[in-house]
């Protein structure tokens, strides 16, 4: 038996790309409606002169925690067009029933329901209907949630296999009181998905190196056991070294989401103290690196103020190392001395030599910022002299 085909969506938010969603099709289950997704995916079917394809179709419905909705071929490429969400047209429609669109609701070719199994899990993909038994045409939906007042009453054809981020991303943006987003979510582009092919994404980082084969956020990932705290522990640090790695190479945008993915698994995992106090005294300390490195990669990043952020973090924990402190008020010093705040720059630097006096860098910063500082104070007293002359 062949294998299940793959399909993938690129998905793209207000005209900016997000990233790809690759979806496994349950062929063996659902035959003739993973023939349908893939040609719709494809977009090589035509009905008469209309193109049927997913391509420049909206999400018009998402529900935060249950699914996210689209899949109107007929007027979902429009989201100022009042019909958005109550058309749908198969493949296997005729062109003499397209020509007739009639009705609020305009869904033609529907054919019939196909594996109504359970949604036990998130990311499944499903056929939407019209409520009632065989009434499929091409609007589809993907669950986010466990979902089990579903079962049995929807046709289950596939899962998300890869960008489950993207599906998430999805889900968070701003909808009105019926779920249709403020934003434009729209498929970019899609087709069949294959072997070698690449699956970006832009708002994190799917870059496997150092090991880090996770997904973005811990609720998701199906590759450790969660319910084991110290294997939570290891996976924080891989993601986090993962981010070194990248550092290393000057990828400093994928760093630092690596370092925010790492940050995501340290909060989500972090035991009370009086839990495990040993394994929240490695996650604490794992916690504060991250922070350092944040500060370090923002700063590269030109996002200065962000860099004094996350370094404020690290000053608010209690029981921080003192080297680790020095770093981050000297990180800090860094941060306002490039905005232009020498006085500021100059209060954290001898913060930072308090904490570690041998440091002749800091030494050498101090006296720099202070010359800053003495030459303007000068130009500033020649300047007003003038006005007395």
């Amino acid at each position: 038996m062949a294998s299940n085909k793959k399909v993938y969506l690129d998905i793209g938010i207000d005209d900016e790309a997000v990233g790809r969603v690759v979806c496994t099709l349950f062929s063996d289950k659902a035959p003739k409606t993973t023939e349908q997704f893939l040609h719709l995916c494809k977009g090589d079917i035509s009905i008469g002169d209309r193109q049927l394809t997913y391509k420049g179709n909206h999400f018009h419905r998402v529900i935060k925690n249950f699914m996210v909705q689209a899949g109107d071929v007929l007027f979902g490429s429009d989201t100022s067009d009042e019909n958005l969400g109550r058309g749908g047209c198969s493949i296997y429609t005729s062109e003499e029933e397209l020509q007739n669109m009639e009705g609020e609701v305009k869904n033609y070719g529907c054919f019939e329901d196909e594996n109504l199994g359970e949604f036990d899990k998130p990311f499944y993909l499903a056929m939407a209907n019209q409520g009632e038994k065989d009434t499929n045409s091409s609007q589809f939906f993907i669950v986010t949630a466990t979902s089990p007042h579903l079962n049995s009453k929807h046709s289950i054809f596939g899962e998300v296999d890869m960008g489950k981020y993207v599906i998430r991303t999805i889900e968070s943006v701003p909808v009105d009181e019926d779920g249709v987003p403020k934003s434009a979510v729209v498929i970019q582009d899609c087709g069949e998905w294959t072997e070698g092919m690449e699956v970006p994404l832009y708002n994190a980082c799917n870059d496997t190196v150092g090991g880090d084969i996770y997904e973005e956020l811990p609720g998701d990932d199906t590759h450790f056991n969660t319910e084991d705290l110290n294997e939570a522990y290891k996976v924080s640090q891989v993601i986090k070294e993962s981010g070194t790695l990248l550092f290393k190479k000057k990828d400093f945008q994928n760093a630092y989401f690596k370092y925010i993915k790492s940050l995501k698994y340290i909060n989500e995992f972090i035991p009370d103290i009086d839990f495990d106090k040993d394994l929240f005294e490695k996650f604490t300390m794992l916690k504060t690196k991250v922070y350092l490195n944040l500060t370090l990669v923002l700063y590269n990043l030109k996002r200065y103020k962000d860099s004094i952020t996350y370094a404020d973090f690290l000053l608010e924990m209690d029981d921080v190392p003192k080297l680790d402190i020095a770093k981050a008020h000297y990180r800090k010093g860094n941060c306002h001395l490039i905005m232009k705040r020498p006085e500021e720059a100059l209060s954290e630097y001898k913060e930072c030599k308090k904490l570690n006096p041998d440091d002749v860098v800091v030494e050498k910063k101090i006296l720099e910022v202070e010359n800053k500082i003495a030459e303007q104070l000068e130009k500033t007293k020649k300047s007003i002299s003038k006005f007395f002359t």
